[in-house]
Formats: structure tokens, sequence, C-alpha cells
């Protein structure tokens, strides 16, 4: 174990309920040392943390945090908060996670604007079905799951998130690089600045597993470095995917390796674009040596995350509600076509949106009217500000507005139980609803 935890007798986690730090606070009770925590509500994960021993409070808990050996806390906690004031020493989520990474022997990183939570799922998923040593960081919840996946201590399965650049903080033996977006206006000044980043993610990494859909060809830092690079994606790839088979809950593909070998797999999900997150999985997995055989029957048994397209089944009306974390531009388009493929011939899509914070909404406002407006029904509903104040940039109703203007398909509907409301009014048997944001849209709609 790394000599840093070996000094702490109590870490105390600020806003502990958090996909990350819940995570986090249960590996630390796992070392044997005590975890305190706050946060702003009571929920399922902070009763499950509670029962392996964590003293959790609601609200704001100086007394907690004075006492602890460490505060950590995540980007978007203030210097100013009140815990970090009367901290003895405190330090930001994404430097306690790369010491965690250091207790273990190898460190397997997925990093990229779009899938990472999928993907990360999934490798952690065929470790465990392989039977290999692991403990994984994920920021969501399998199905089905619990707050912690896997407690061996050979490989730390990771995401590895490009917000404020955590993932420099990182030096895994294997990377991945999904994609590359502009996502994070508030963190980067361009598509530019952000590749650039994502090269020096890369240049960290003893090998790299990348969506060659994105060329780094002419990064001087990466054309130094002696970085293994392994591709997925289209033909012209180590891996690469053709025969897609569609049917009602799975879909059949084959996977190419090297153009020499050839091995058909079978997932269990709606949404295309997971079959792009499992080429990048059977990547790593391959590479650090996990028979494919295993690897298909482990993706064949995956069950997938909570709020990653899942289909709740059916509402009081009827219509089947399907639930996606999606909050940018691309993703909206890929869970909006997932969802129009799968539609019965006599079912309408409607399409709820919780715009996620202001500067998203701003920096990407044209790629937003484009992708929100089709032959389906899209209800706006007001901006879910994270840590941003509405002067940041633009609110959902300037969204609204702007769709309006060539769309008859579009409504504003101002809170969650107004939409239910909508819904339960102006939705068929027949109809899918499509619930997307990463906000509160998917905790509070569910019916």
């Amino acid at each position: 174990m790394n000599n840093f935890f070996y000094s702490l007798k109590t870490v105390h986690f600020v806003g502990v309920g958090g996909v990350s730090m819940s995570k986090l606070c249960a590996y630390t009770l796992s070392l044997g040392i005590e975890c305190t925590g706050s946060d702003a509500k009571n929920s399922d994960t902070i009763a499950k943390l509670r029962e392996r021993g964590a003293n959790i409070g609601i609200g704001e808990k100086c007394d907690l945090a004075e006492k602890a050996d460490l505060v950590v806390y995540s980007s978007a906690i203030k210097q100013n908060h009140p815990e970090l004031l009367v901290a003895k020493k405190s330090m930001e989520r994404k430097d306690y996670l790369a010491l965690v990474a250091k207790n273990f022997d190898k460190i397997i990183a997925v990093s990229g604007a779009h899938g990472k939570t999928t993907t990360t799922a999934m490798i952690a998923w065929i470790f465990n079905v392989a039977e290999k040593s692991f403990t994984s960081h994920i920021g969501g919840e399998l199905v089905g799951g619990d707050i912690g996946f896997g407690n061996g201590k050979e490989y730390f399965i990771t995401e590895a998130c490009e917000y404020s650049k955590s993932f420099l903080k990182l030096h895994p033996d294997v990377g991945v690089v999904l994609n590359v977006d502009f996502d994070h206006p508030d963190c980067y000044k361009s598509l530019k600045d952000t590749y650039l980043a994502f090269a020096m993610f890369m240049s960290q990494s003893q090998a790299v597993v990348y969506n060659g859909e994105f060329d780094f060809s002419d990064n001087e830092r990466l054309q130094e470095c002696n970085t293994k690079m392994i591709t997925y994606g289209l033909k012209d790839n180590n891996f690469w995917a053709d025969q897609l088979v569609r049917k009602s809950n799975y879909i059949n593909f084959c996977v190419h390796k090297n153009n020499k070998e050839s091995y058909d797999f079978t997932l269990y999900t709606l949404n295309d674009v997971n079959v792009q997150c499992a080429l990048a999985a059977i990547a790593v997995c391959d590479y650090v040596g996990i028979d494919m055989q295993k690897i298909k029957l482990a993706l064949a048994t995956f069950p997938g995350l909570k709020n990653r397209f899942q289909c709740l089944g059916l509402m009081s009306g009827g219509a089947r509600m399907i639930v996606d974390y999606a909050h940018h531009p691309k993703q909206i388009e890929y869970a909006i076509h997932s969802a129009y493929y799968n539609l019965p011939d006599d079912g309408d899509l409607v399409v709820v949106f919780e715009p996620h914070t202001y500067s998203r909404t701003k920096a990407l406002f044209k790629d937003f009217c484009k992708v929100l407006q089709g032959n389906w029904t899209t209800i706006i509903m007001p901006t879910y500000s994270a840590r941003e104040k509405p002067e940041a940039g633009y609110d959902s109703m300037r969204l609204y507005a702007e769709l309006c203007k060539t769309s008859d398909k579009i409504v504003y509907v101002d809170g969650y139980d107004k939409v239910k409301q909508w819904l339960a009014k102006n939705v068929k048997v027949t109809d899918t609803i499509l619930c997307l944001g990463a906000g509160l849209i998917n905790e509070k709609l569910i019916y």
C-alpha cells in the first residue's frame, strides 16, 4: 500500500454521495481507514456506505471535517466551503484518485468525451468473468450492482475524466481514448486545446487503445514517446467490427483482429454506440492477455449501467421510458438515433431534455439546435446549473425559443412534476419517452 495511506486515521469526503466520491470512500474503508462524509441529501448510496461503517451527515458537517486527517473534495466545491476552511489538510478528488491508483500493480484508465463509464464498466465486467485481480472506479452503477466492484490488488480500472485536466494526474499502463470533443468550455479554450490534453494523457501511458477516427499523428509529444498504439474502429484499424445485426433487445456483430482473426459477439443493448465501447474493451482485454472466449462470454452477460440508455419499462400510461445521461450534442444524437430506430411501427418518440450547465449550452448552442429537432416531439426543461450561475451562458428558454423558429414539435415545460403531467396526458401506449440529461431528470422522472 502507498505510504501516504499509512498516515491516515480518518478521511472526510465532501459530497460523499456522488458516484466517484462514494467509490473512493468505499475503497478507503476497505483499507481499514475510518471515513466520514457530508452530502446535501440522503440516498441509497449513502445508506450503503453507512452500513460499511462510514459516519455521514446531511448538510455541512464542519465538526467531522475538522477532526479528519484529510478532507477530500471535488472541483465543484469552492475553496471557501466551510468544511475546507476548518480542514487540517485538504485534497482535490483527482489528486486523491491518483494516490489510490498507485496502490495497484497496473492501471487501466479510460478517457474520452463520451462512453467512459460504459467502457470502463465493460472492462471491469470482463475482468470479473475472467477472474482477474482488479478494483474498479466507475462513474456509474451497474444494473443490479453495488457502489464497489472488485476488490483485487493487481489492476486498477478507472475512468480518466478530462474535466479540469484531471486525467493528467494518472500514468496508466493502458490508457484508452474513446473520442475527443469540445465538451468543457469552462476548462478548455477550443477543440485544439482539448486534443493537446488528450495527447499528453496518451504520452503518459505505456500503451494506448484509441479510436482510429481521431488523428494524433501530427502531435510532436506522441512522436517522441515510446507508447504502444492500438487502434479500433473502422476497417483499417487493429480491431474493427462489421456484420451488425440488430434484434429486439440485442445486437450481434463480428470483430476482426489485425485482419487475421474474426470473432462473433452478442451485446444485450438497444444502443448502437455500445458496440464501439465494446470494441475498445475487447482491445484492452486482449492486450492484457484475457482469452477471447472469456471476453465474448463477459460481453454477452454484461448487465448494462443505470441511466445509460436504460429501459425502465412502461410508465403508468403504457409508453416505454428510456433514460440516458446524454448531455452533449453528440451523445444526444446517438441516443435519439437508437431510440428512433427501435420505435414500434405505430409509435412516436418524445424526447425530454434537461440542459446541463449554461456554459455548455452557450458554447454548443448551434449543435444543440441541430440535434434536438426532427420527426419527434422535444420537451425542453429548465437548465440544470450544476456549478454555474445563470449569467455564465444561455438558459433553456433561449434554446427553446431558437428551436421554435424551425420546428413546431418543441414544447417548454417548467418542472419535473409538470413534465410528468404532460406525458400522462399526451403520450400513447406505443410511444417511447427518451429522457436525456446529466442533472436530476433521470431521478425525478422515474415512474
